[in-house]
């Protein structure tokens, strides 16, 4: 049986096991470990030893490490996706969009996936599985882009590809998980206003731009 046909039995089984054990608390600690030790020299039982539980306890969540890594893959872009829709939902100004996507985010991941260091090994998923991965990104990434395309139109934000603007985007915050740390200096809150800064008044036009305030670090006030 593949990892598609096991996956799609999961959704129907109950949240919650015998254990106390959650999807959701699985693959937090899932990234956490694989940070510390790189995905290759992680195994189901440093999981389960983390999570304290048994190695058989986690097969009642995921047939194996690669089906493990696919579901923190889908549980990142939910957290993308699901940014997008709620500042959509929030706001007609595209710029405040942006400014929302990038702090639900930025919160998100470091929250709920530890900074997902555990995305930047795509490459150990089969064929299949990345190229569910990409269908699901493409999703994300088309939504990101109306938003673009709504701010030029809209002439809040100055005249650009939208599909490179978006691309600097998606790399800015994927690359997060390379340096961001708990114990570091900002705060994922913090981190996710300056980068919202950063990019929007970039996009802004001028006089839109020049009567935003810039952020400050809180050592400069």
């Amino acid at each position: 049986m593949d990892a598609r046909a096991r996956s799609s039995r999961r959704p129907g089984r109950p949240t919650k096991s015998r254990d106390g054990l959650t999807r959701d608390r699985i693959l937090a600690e899932s990234a956490r470990v694989f940070n510390r030790r790189g995905y290759h020299g992680t195994t189901l039982d440093d999981i389960a030893g983390a999570l304290g539980v048994t190695r058989a306890a986690l097969y009642y969540y995921v047939t194996n490490k690669q089906d493990l890594l696919f579901q923190c893959h889908q549980k990142a872009l939910d957290l993308a996706i699901d940014a997008v829709r709620t500042a959509v939902a929030q706001t007609p100004a595209p710029d405040e969009q942006l400014r929302l996507v990038f702090g639900r985010y930025i919160e998100g991941m470091t929250d709920q996936l530890a900074g997902a260091v555990v995305l930047l090994y795509e490459g150990a998923l089969s064929p299949e599985l990345q190229h569910r991965i990409m269908k699901q990104r493409d999703e994300y990434e088309g939504m990101l882009r109306q938003i673009i395309v709504r701010g030029v139109t809209q002439k809040v934000f100055v005249p650009c590809d939208p599909k490179l603007i978006g691309f600097g985007i998606l790399g800015a915050l994927n690359w997060i998980s390379r340096w961001y740390s708990p114990s570091g200096p900002r705060s994922a809150k913090e981190i996710a206003a300056a980068f919202a800064e950063y990019f929007v008044r970039g996009l802004l036009r001028r006089p839109m731009a020049e009567a935003i305030p810039p952020a400050m670090p809180d050592e400069a006030r």
